[in-house]
């Protein structure tokens, strides 16, 4: 999902996730998703630094579980609290579109614009590692 934010510190936000103020409970929901971008290094993918920002959809986009974009993602606590694949494929999701600028795409099961059943892991992993090479032979052609 792409839309107008703002990027630093206090003034990120996004008009379909209401932010969390910080605290134990909330920062314990932020390091489920940052321990995601720990495992995607380990993988070998290597990511920029990612803002994270955790809360709950707002009243007129109910459904949205993430927002991505300007190496920022938003995740909702709906998406944290349905275990740890679902959490995966919403993360890896939104760093598609906050990293590599990738749109809402029918035919991936990752980018799809909508999920009801999520990737298995590692079926998610291979996905967006296919994503981040592209990307590199991108950024080599372009230099």
């Amino acid at each position: 999902m792409f839309n107008l934010t703002t990027n630093k510190g206090e003034n990120m936000k996004t008009k379909e996730i209401k932010n969390y103020k910080m605290n134990d409970s909330v920062y314990k929901l932020r390091r489920k998703v940052i321990n995601i971008l720990y495992e995607a290094r380990d993988r070998g993918i290597n990511l920029p630094r990612v803002n994270v920002r955790i809360g709950e959809s707002t009243h007129e986009y109910k459904n949205v579980l993430g927002v991505g974009g300007g190496h920022n993602i938003w995740i909702t606590e709906k998406a944290i609290d349905r275990g740890y694949q679902y959490l995966l494929h919403v993360v890896l999701h939104e760093l598609g579109h906050s990293v590599y600028n990738l749109p809402h795409d029918k035919k991936c099961k990752l980018m799809a614009p909508t999920l009801s059943t999520p990737c298995d892991v590692e079926q998610a992993w291979k996905i967006f590692k296919r994503y981040n090479y592209n990307n590199f032979i991108e950024q080599v052609k372009s230099a």
